[in-house]
């Protein structure tokens, strides 16, 4: 496991700027935040209350989408989220002018370095949340774009997000629907193994679903290759103290870590 904790920890009162639709039940906000955030890692996350929020009684996790640095020196957050309940419809229903209560960065995100080899970014739907932010920081850190191809996979096209973000960063995309709407017909995995045939890549980055992170982790394992998994699951605190979060590792002596607090970024070779 990696230890790319970004910068340090901090609740504050955040203001939207934008909160938009971007494809079907997905929508994209953006806020200024705070100038910790310049340090913040790709792979980490943040947690997000409403200021009038009664229900549901705890915070929710969202994946830190990108960090833009304005001309003012502020940084911008953006967080891409699905609406699947009545938090996240609720937030999507929030105005330009709205504020919420932000607390973050949490969490220890992935191993950023310049390959000189390929690398793979495999996206599951949802997933392609940190990924986005994951690019640009391997493109910061002085890795040729040609070098990293990203793979989209989704049940239909419009699970298939952020191709524009990624083809205007220069990186090859590879898109996957499962039903034949857009791309390859099948799964995100298939399309990653029919890939290795002819790649040596340095590293496998991958975010989504269970079933497919464990499934990308088999790969890379087949294939010797170095794998980080950011994992997916509920979080009900985000900080390590309610112990709900909890998967079974091989660096913990066949223990147990914590998603929020150790992850949400693994070793895939770790995780049992």
């Amino acid at each position: 496991m990696n230890k790319n904790t970004g910068g340090r920890l901090a609740q504050e009162t955040i203001e939207l700027t934008e909160n938009k639709r971007i494809s079907g039940s997905y929508f994209r906000l953006r806020a200024a935040c705070g100038v910790h955030y310049a340090k913040a890692a790709a792979g980490q996350f943040v947690t997000l209350r409403l200021l009038d929020q009664t229900e549901p009684l705890l915070r929710r996790p969202f994946s830190i989408h990108q960090v833009n640095i304005g001309s003012n020196g502020i940084p911008e957050i953006e967080i891409l989220y699905r609406v699947v309940g009545g938090f996240t419809s609720k937030l999507s229903r929030q105005p330009a002018g709205s504020r919420l209560d932000l607390l973050g960065p949490l969490g220890h995100g992935f191993t950023v370095t310049a390959h000189t080899r390929p690398a793979a970014v495999v996206a599951g739907g949802i997933g392609v949340a940190p990924l986005v932010f994951l690019v640009w920081q391997l493109k910061l850190a002085g890795m040729d774009p040609d070098l990293i191809t990203v793979f989209l996979g989704g049940q239909t096209r419009s699970d298939i997000l952020c191709r524009d973000r990624f083809e205007h960063m220069g990186v090859r995309t590879k898109n996957t629907t499962e039903d034949g709407s857009l791309g390859f017909h099948g799964l995100v995995t298939t399309s990653l193994e029919t890939w290795l045939k002819t790649a040596d890549p340095a590293m496998i980055y991958a975010c989504g679903p269970h079933g497919m992170l464990m499934a990308v982790g088999k790969i890379a394992r087949s294939a010797n290759t170095a794998c980080e998994l950011s994992i997916e699951t509920l979080m009900a605190c985000g900080l390590g103290v309610c112990m709900g979060c909890a998967v079974k590792t091989r660096s913990s002596g066949e223990g147990f870590e914590h998603v929020c607090k150790h992850g949400p970024v693994f070793d895939a070779a770790a995780l049992v």
